[in-house]
């Protein structure tokens, strides 16, 4: 397959960053509270943290892009260079131990997403059924690629059902939540996918709370679960005080996003539920506020 002219080969496919929701009165943005707790400061690994295609991940779509998350600041580290953080080999006959130096290297591109998100898009689509290898370096760690690729190019989004009802409880002072406030779990059956399901990424959006102006990202989980996914998260006593409306997204490996689960909207402090007021008359998939959508940067192919 070739490329449609009209682009360039910058012009990536598949390349998400989230950029969240409509506006809505229903919104808004927490501020971050200090009430003196001590011992919250993080210490991370300065180099990749995460990688997608999962380690050992099978089924991986021809089309995918890897993805790695990197420690928070990282692209803006001195004698940091980005193109120069991934390597990927196909394998053939070899071990991916063997591959990572031995493998026959691929072709492609680098496009960095914020300070810490880096994408590598094949120059072409993956072979089927073939193991692929490599490693992304960092200053304080280096993290190895390895994954088999399925048979068909994604096709579609992953499908993700709705979430069980949340449960709360009241928790003390926290580094997450300085001043204490509500844990909320919220749990449900993991999604389905066209492609690997080990590079299913979900993410979960506080959509509506006490002093809240826009959606803000709560929690994001791998689906390495077989069983029920839960994904936790503490609301301030702010956010607490007032009706809170959650909503969870898909995202598949090559940024395809479920966007079609309604908010689930409920009392933290009472346990009560109800049906959002800002559903009414909304646009969007199923009715409610309305998802802009996912940025994708997607490479055109030639017919």
């Amino acid at each position: 397959m070739g490329y449609d002219s009209g682009y360039s080969a910058s012009v990536l496919r598949a390349i998400a960053s989230l950029v969240l929701l409509s506006v809505s009165a229903c919104w808004g943005r927490a501020q971050a509270q200090d009430a003196g707790v001590t011992g919250c400061d993080e210490v991370l690994t300065r180099g990749p943290l995460e990688v997608t295609p999962a380690t050992n991940a099978t089924g991986v779509t021809l089309d995918a892009p890897v993805k790695v998350r990197f420690s928070p600041g990282y692209f803006e580290l001195p004698g940091v260079d980005p193109a120069s953080l991934i390597e990927l080999r196909r394998c053939g006959e070899l071990s991916a131990v063997e591959c990572e130096t031995l493998g026959e290297p691929v072709a492609g591109e680098v496009q960095v997403i914020g300070d810490r998100t880096l994408y590598f898009v094949p120059a072409h689509d993956l072979s089927p059924r073939e193991l692929y290898a490599g490693v992304v370096r960092g200053i304080d760690q280096d993290l190895g690629i390895a994954f088999r690729t399925g048979f068909s190019a994604d096709v579609g989004p992953p499908q993700l059902g709705t979430v069980d009802t949340p449960t709360t409880a009241q928790v003390g002072p926290s580094c997450e939540a300085p001043a204490g406030g509500y844990r909320v779990d919220v749990s449900f059956e993991p999604a389905t996918d066209d492609g690997s399901a080990g590079s299913i990424e979900y993410l979960l959006y506080l959509t509506r709370g006490g002093g809240l102006e826009a959606p803000e990202l709560r929690r994001r989980a791998r689906n390495f679960s077989t069983g029920l996914v839960t994904m936790a998260f503490v609301l301030s006593p702010e956010e607490a005080a007032s009706p809170v409306c959650i909503v969870v997204h898909a995202v598949d490996g090559v940024g395809n996003v479920d966007a079609d689960m309604e908010p689930r909207c409920f009392e933290p402090i009472t346990g009560d539920y109800f049906e959002p007021a800002c559903n009414a008359g909304a646009a969007g998939s199923g009715g409610w506020l309305g998802l802009l959508g996912v940025l994708l940067f997607r490479r055109r192919r030639g017919r």
